[in-house]
């Protein structure tokens, strides 16, 4: 199993950025540096927003924004053509079940799916088995959405009360101009760690799980409406018509599609075709 790698966007828009910070600072970046601001703002915020959550949801978050980040959602063509070829086995091979069971898959969800079809599952079990699926990766990206979202907010608040500690300390110490430059430092650090962490780091990881999780959304839409309509006897062949043709740019794919009546109207068509062979003869 490979390694998640950050996608090369994430790493050049936050590394862009915190390298040209840096540049402003005519390179010497190590006095920005301060051990007790990094720990009131960085570790104050993830501490607040644990508070109110669970561990496990706090794992959860920080593992779907890995996989954000990380991962690449499955392009929709690549989709159908994986759709289309576990039709076609459906269609012309006797021993359909066995071949898809045994048939690896570069989509989870459309395993689960075949997986679900080929347990017998019939089409209202089947797509309310698949609407849960759906359900609980909404959930599961909503939460840590509002999980980064919340630390986004409350990371500039951290900041000002760091400030607020600087200058308490500077000013208790005034007798003492020693101990006046490291509460100095940590009163002006905490605002500038406080609008970095918000704005630099968890502002785009924030839009980069929203955006994410919605492509994955519309994938798993789509892919319940094709299986769907294989269900219920659908030609194979007609999905990228069917799931790609109608789709308006900018608009959500649709849930779920009608009956497929074309191919059974298809059918009946075809038979004046056969019987008329034998009349020309």
């Amino acid at each position: 199993m490979s390694k998640p790698r950050i996608q090369s966007g994430s790493l050049i828009g936050v590394g862009g950025a915190l390298l040209l910070i840096a540049i402003a600072t005519g390179g010497n970046f190590l006095q920005f540096i301060d051990i007790p601001a990094i720990l009131i703002v960085f570790g104050g915020t993830f501490l607040v927003v644990l508070a109110k959550s669970t561990l496990t949801e706090f794992k959860s978050a920080f593992g779907t924004a890995r996989e954000a980040i990380s991962d690449s959602p499955t392009r929709l063509t690549d989709l159908i053509d994986e759709m289309i070829e576990v039709g076609r086995v459906v269609r012309y091979n006797d021993r359909w079940m066995v071949v898809l069971e045994d048939r690896d898959y570069n989509d989870n969800f459309i395993a689960k799916a075949v997986r679900l079809w080929v347990d017998g599952l019939d089409e209202t079990l089947l797509k309310d088995a698949l609407l849960r699926e759906l359900a609980e990766l909404k959930g599961r990206y909503d939460h840590a959405r509002d999980f980064f979202a919340y630390a986004q907010e409350l990371a500039p608040a951290m900041g000002m009360i760091g400030t607020l500690l600087g200058l308490v300390l500077m000013m208790g110490n005034m007798s003492d101009p020693r101990a006046i430059g490291p509460g100095m430092a940590v009163a002006l650090l905490t605002t500038l760690y406080g609008a970095v962490l918000a704005n630099v780091v968890i502002g785009p990881l924030v839009q980069k799980i929203h955006g994410h999780g919605k492509s994955v959304k519309n994938n798993y839409e789509l892919v319940i409406a094709g299986m769907m309509f294989m269900h219920k006897g659908g030609d194979p062949r007609m999905l990228p018509d069917l799931l790609l043709g109608n789709l308006k740019e900018g608009a959500p794919e649709p849930e779920a599609l009608p009956v497929p009546v074309e191919s059974d109207e298809a059918a009946p068509e075809a038979l004046p075709a056969q019987t008329s062979e034998p009349d020309s003869k």
